[in-house]
């Protein structure tokens, strides 16, 4: 009895071990059987660290889910340049998830030298007062032990993972994650095709108006101390900085609906003031010699105004964004191809002699949008008006 619950044991480590659904173990990936693994919904950061560590990238890619769905390692601006880049974005997570990924990159002697870091005002919004900041002795990475195997290979879930992935190989939009860290959200497009894409628009705005309605118009504490979220951008760009490492700062793409609404709730001065504060915190890393660009792809332009279909419309299929605020890889490749040397006109690099016209005339293209009739505006107020 001993002997074949022992026996058992082994055969369940050996398969989830061979079949590796995290992709934690470095096993071949085979098509058919494992090539395609599952969107992992744990133990999310050491999936991303275990790759990383194995690629060692020339570029990172760090940020919430709107990086994550959005950029793309494997973009052809950055192929072109002979880069290898890597995903480490997490959904749901702050730029202190970011600091703590770099902290372990950095003593795995795997630190990209080129970063993309997205920054998010959402998460600035409320100002946060600021907690230690993770080390390595406090977080360190995480690794193959006892608890990840009972948890992960010799466990139920282990085999569900492992049985997901088989199954996984044959499906036609499946929820996952590449070996580069993309998520291609393959798993939307039926979602689409039954609901539409109005219904993914609609969801996410009124989620985001309760959200973004429950937190202080302010970006800082009330002491006037340094928030959560400025304090671990800086940590970060220190880091960066003192590895000789060169960071792009994204200010995500967001769609107009989004900006509409944060003007029409009062934030749209907030806003503003938030880009200069990410601007300052880089200028000063930039006045010691520090290699930092800020890039604005929030403004509107032809791409973040992409019409929303109508309600009822289950064919149409936008270019550029799922909903409001997760743009496709189509968007996040003009991104990486305008910060790495694309010269079209999508997207302002921020600077000291370009700053205060470029956000005077971001916010009146706002205010404008929020005056002529249109589609568009009827929907926010229709989205603002039942609550």
């Amino acid at each position: 009895m001993l002997a074949t619950t022992a026996v058992t044991i082994v055969v369940v480590g050996v398969f989830n071990v061979f079949i590796d659904p995290l992709g934690v173990f470095s096993s071949p990936r085979i098509a058919g059987i494992s090539a395609i693994k599952p969107y992992p919904d744990h133990h999310r950061e050491f999936v991303r660290y275990a790759s990383a560590r194995h690629l060692c990238s020339d570029v990172g890619i760090f940020g919430n889910s709107r990086a994550e769905i959005g950029f793309d390692p494997e973009s052809i601006a950055l192929a072109t340049q002979g880069l290898s880049a890597y995903n480490h974005a997490i959904p749901g997570t702050s730029a202190t998830t970011s600091y703590r990924q770099i902290l372990w990159l950095q003593a795995a002697n795997c630190l990209p030298m080129k970063i993309i870091l997205g920054v998010e005002f959402f998460d600035f919004l409320g100002g946060t007062s600021s907690r230690p900041l993770p080390t390595l002795r406090t977080d360190p990475a995480p690794r193959l032990d006892v608890r990840f195997f009972a948890e992960s290979v010799f466990s139920i879930t282990g085999v569900r993972d492992s049985l997901a992935t088989l199954f996984l190989q044959r499906s036609r939009y499946p929820a996952t994650l590449t070996e580069r860290g993309f998520n291609p959200l393959y798993h939307y497009i039926p979602e689409v095709e039954q609901s539409g894409q109005y219904v993914l628009f609609r969801q996410r705005a009124e989620e985001n108006f309760r959200k973004w309605t429950h937190k202080p118009l302010r970006l800082r504490p009330t002491d006037g101390g340094v928030s959560d979220d400025e304090q671990a951008v800086k940590a970060i760009l220190d880091t960066l900085a003192q590895a000789g490492a060169k960071t792009h700062i994204i200010i995500y793409p967001y769609h107009a609906q989004i900006r509409m609404m944060i003007e029409r709730l009062g934030m749209g001065g907030l806003f503003s003031d938030w880009k200069r504060l990410v601007f300052a915190v880089a200028e000063s890393q930039r006045s010691r010699g520090n290699s930092v660009e800020v890039w604005d792809f929030s403004g509107v332009a032809p791409e973040t105004r992409e019409a929303i279909p109508i309600k009822g419309d289950r064919k149409t299929h936008l270019a550029h964004y799922w909903e409001a605020g997760h743009f496709k890889k189509e968007l996040g490749d003009l991104v990486i191809a305008r910060v790495f040397g694309d010269q079209r006109n999508f997207g302002v690099k921020l600077e000291r002699d370009n700053i205060d016209n470029w956000l005077l005339l971001d916010r009146q293209r706002v205010q404008s949008l929020l005056t002529t009739p249109s589609p568009l505006l009827d929907e926010v107020n229709d989205i603002l008006s039942d609550h």
